[in-house]
Formats: C-alpha cells, structure tokens, sequence
C-alpha cells in the first residue's frame, strides 16, 4: 500500500502542476488509485500550507476538525471552518479549503464504493447514506461529547491502517461503515431552521440535474419538468431547504464555477463565458457583476 505521505505529496503536486485546470479532477491526476485514506488534518494542512484548490474526485470525504480555522467551500456551500466542525463530502462535488493556521488537529478520512464492495459490503450501504446527498448542507458544527465519540472511531481505523491485523480491510470497512451510520444520525438529530428534513428527494433530483446541466439549462421550468414536478412547488423546495428560490441556486451554481475559474486557471474571461453557456461575453460580464458586486477583472485581480 502506498504510504500517507506519498498520497498527500500526489495531491500536492497534481495541485501544482494542473492549477490552470480551474477545477482539478482528481481522478485523472493522481498517479497511485487508492480504496481508502486516513490523515490525520494536521499532517495535511501542514504538507499543503494550508491550502487545498478547487478539485473533484471519485471519492467520499468525511472530515472532523477538532481544532482549527479557515473556510471552507462545497458545491455552493461556503462556510467557516472552526473547532468541532464535522463535514461530508459525496463523490464528484467540487470542494476547496483555506486553513488560516497550521495549528490544527482532527482527522480526513476518503473512501470509494470498491473498497466496500471488495469487502462484501452491498452498495447501499454507502450510496444511500443521507449524509451523502448533495442537497444535505454537507456540514455540521457538534459538541465536545459528539466530537470524541467520532474521534474514538478515526482513531480506531487509523490503528488498523496502521497495522492492525488480517482481514484489516474488513475491520475498517465496518468502521466506515460506524462512522457512517454516526454522522447519519447527528445530522438526523441536529436542529434545523422550520423543522426542515434531512434529505427531500425532488430537491436532490434538482441538485444532481444542475450539477450536470448548469451550462446549459437556467430555466426553472427544464429542471422541474426533468423531475416531474410544477417550477412554483421547486421554487417553495429550494426556499424552504436552502432560503433560496430555484432560480438563484442556478444562478448560484453558476456563479461559483465562473468564481473558480477566474481565480483558479488562465483562461480568458472570453473562454469562461463560452465555457459557462454564454453565448456573449457580454452578458456574463454583466451577471457576474451584479451577482458578485465585482467584475469579473476586478474578481480575478482581487483574489486571483
């Protein structure tokens, strides 16, 4: 098996070298493929300076920061990293990180479904996870007594990682799956504005659909047809789970794309346009200054 650092260094360098990506796939830009990783954060907050660019990967990311501070960025979720924050990332969301200090502590643990089901696991038992929905706000804030019982189960899959014995995949297969079944409930239990549930189909149907048609479709009528379901009952969805309407989550999804791109690769503001589904360079320079108080110049020079 490769060794951790060896892992966090690929990242490093495919960080590096395909920065101009915008968005780096991870999947096509590593050199070793791997099932599963634990790291504890400080080692990797440390061997990335602090920093983690806009990327997407095949993999499930669960992280527990015990302490620390910086921000952090998922699908069109932006929000502070701070003590006891637990986030959860499904495959293929784009996702970045800032750590404003080094001082910090906790555990980053990816996973893909072959490590599960080379353990006889069936596919449900990840797939289905409600914390891996993409319309779920992927992250929580939890208490000291939260926090250590996810602690007990990283430290517990870090040993086995480490050296644990054989059939060790099997062991730390059903503490994913624990840990799993524990994030699942906290987000089940945790407080939500207007008693609002966890997970609602229709609006996870709208999330997967615009992550894959936001360059193309920005009618609320073509995603609510595409889910079988009026645009004024998607409109009272989107409010009511995000405090959007269904038109400013597209616009939001767009805007982000075009913010990672403007700091994130060279292409021209030209080449984002086209790329974003503009059909003139024009207008997108007019929606991104009304939706970013910044032209998309000024974006780029600011934080570029």
């Amino acid at each position: 098996m490769t060794d951790d650092l060896t892992i966090i260094k690929e990242y490093k360098e495919a960080f590096r070298k395909y920065a101009k990506d915008g968005i780096i796939d991870m999947d096509h830009r590593l050199k070793h493929k791997f099932d599963y990783q634990i790291h504890r954060l400080e080692k990797v907050v440390k061997e990335l300076k602090g920093e983690v660019p806009p990327i997407r990967q095949s993999q499930y990311f669960i992280t527990l920061v015990r302490t620390g501070s910086g921000r952090k960025s998922i699908g069109h979720f932006d929000f502070p990293i701070k003590k006891n924050t637990l986030m959860v990332i499904p495959k293929r969301v784009m996702h970045s990180s800032y750590y404003s200090s080094m001082r910090c502590s906790g555990f980053v643990l990816s996973f893909n479904i072959d490590f599960f089901l080379q353990n006889a696991f069936p596919r449900k038992h990840i797939s289905g996870r409600k914390i891996f929905k993409t319309s779920l706000k992927p992250f929580l804030n939890i208490s000291n007594q939260q926090a250590d019982q996810l602690t007990t189960i990283f430290e517990f899959i870090a040993r086995e990682h480490r050296g644990g014995q054989n059939p060790k995949d099997e062991m730390i297969a059903v503490k994913i799956l624990e840990l799993m079944i524990q994030c699942d409930r906290l987000y089940t239990s945790a407080p939500s504005a207007g008693d609002n549930p966890v997970y609602e189909r229709n609006f996870e149907q709208f999330n997967e659909l615009l992550d894959k048609h936001y360059s193309e479709q920005r009618s609320v009528t073509f995603y609510a047809n595409a889910i079988k379901v009026h645009p004024y009952h998607l409109n009272f969805l989107s409010k009511k789970l995000t405090g959007l309407s269904a038109k400013e989550a597209i616009n939001n999804r767009i805007l982000l794309e075009a913010k990672y791109l403007l700091t994130s690769s060279t292409l021209t503001i030209k080449e984002i346009a086209y790329r974003l589904g503009f059909d003139d360079p024009d207008y997108f320079y007019v929606f991104f200054r009304r939706k970013a108080q910044k032209t998309p110049t000024g974006y780029r020079k600011d934080f570029g």
